[in-house]
């Protein structure tokens, strides 16, 4: 009788501490702790880690934020939380956090991509169970301000214009989360941020246009100020006077003279001018005078390669450096080269 109560114990213990399910070769948990089952080959729990795993959208820079959604804790009493383990793509993870909540936020010692997985971990007896990896989420810690930069109708900025200028600033965020927002500031009319990249318009005439710009990335890292002049001239520069066509030194050339044309706000950069073959000369238009060349600011030029016999009438126009051109000079010709 002693002997069957001793067997009648040792068995209720065993059920009482080690046995709910069955489970042989189990790969999603793991035991750690004291057990009469060293073997583990009877699981007292099932755990799974959590179904979704997302990142939220870091407000901090160099921070990642991780979201979770709970693992259905088994049936019991069970202290229940997550593990967080971090990596370089690929692996190998550690564990860099624990937490009873379905959230974590790591901010990694350098910037770069890291991958994170969530285990499940229960409490059970002396010991506890954890759950195999979650789902890999990769993330960027990012601490690097965008490089800003500014075009201006498509291009460069240099220089004048001679219309309103369409102003676009972009940003690039190289290896990081990506751009946020850009800022600009149009002749201290106040500063106005948007989805970069943003577009402006710059008009009215000025030589003083300046426009101040920035940028950040989607985790706030923020650019420094950079201010942009834009200079318009939308006024036509004088017309050049005293416009005259002679025979040149050698055969089938013709001198040409002018006085200067002026331009008070992007200032000359020279002369258009227009030649027509025609017996009489026909009105300044560029239809009529189809065949042209541009020369620097000069008031003199030798048009060559003319063909001997043939007549020609010339006129010309001022160019200022925002590209605007004068009205027509007087005509000059026709003339016939030798």
């Amino acid at each position: 009788m002693r002997m069957d109560r001793i067997i009648v114990a040792a068995f209720v213990v065993l059920v009482s501490t080690a046995i709910v399910g069955f489970s042989t070769g189990n790969t999603g948990a793991s035991f750690t702790g004291t057990t009469t089952n060293p073997n583990q080959s009877w699981n007292t729990q099932n755990v799974t880690p959590p179904a979704s795993f997302t990142s939220a959208t870091s407000a901090i820079a160099g921070r990642i934020d991780l979201v979770w959604t709970a693992t259905t804790s088994p049936a019991g009493s069970h202290t229940l939380t997550y593990l967080v383990l971090r990596g370089p793509v690929g692996g190998p993870y550690v564990q860099v956090g624990t937490t009873a909540g379905l959230t974590y936020s790591d901010t990694p010692g350098a910037d770069g991509t890291y991958e994170y997985v969530i285990q499940t971990k229960i409490a059970q007896g002396a010991g506890f169970f954890t759950s195999g990896n979650s789902a890999v989420k990769s993330n960027k810690s990012d601490r690097t301000a965008p490089v800003m930069s500014a075009t201006c109708n498509g291009g460069s900025c240099a220089g004048w214009f001679n219309g309103s200028v369409t102003f676009v600033v972009s940003g690039n965020d190289g290896a990081g989360v990506g751009m946020g927002t850009a800022t600009t500031n149009v002749d201290a009319g106040g500063a106005i941020t948007s989805a970069a990249p943003r577009t402006v318009t710059v008009s009215g005439e000025s030589a003083t246009h300046s426009v101040v710009y920035s940028g950040a990335d989607a985790v706030g890292n923020a650019s420094g100020n950079t201010s942009q002049t834009v200079k318009i001239d939308l006024t036509t520069p004088t017309t050049a006077g005293a416009f005259t066509v002679n025979l040149g030194q050698q055969n089938g050339e013709a001198d040409l003279t002018w006085t200067a044309g002026t331009d008070a706000l992007s200032g000359v950069a020279g002369y258009l001018i227009r030649r027509a073959t025609a017996t009489t000369c026909p009105a300044a238009t560029a239809a009529n005078y189809p065949t042209n060349l541009t020369v620097g600011a000069v008031t003199a030029y030798t048009w060559t390669g003319l063909t001997s016999g043939t007549s020609y009438c010339f006129y010309i126009q001022t160019k200022d450096n925002a590209g605007n051109l004068s009205a027509a000079s007087a005509l000059a010709g026709p003339i016939v080269p030798q």
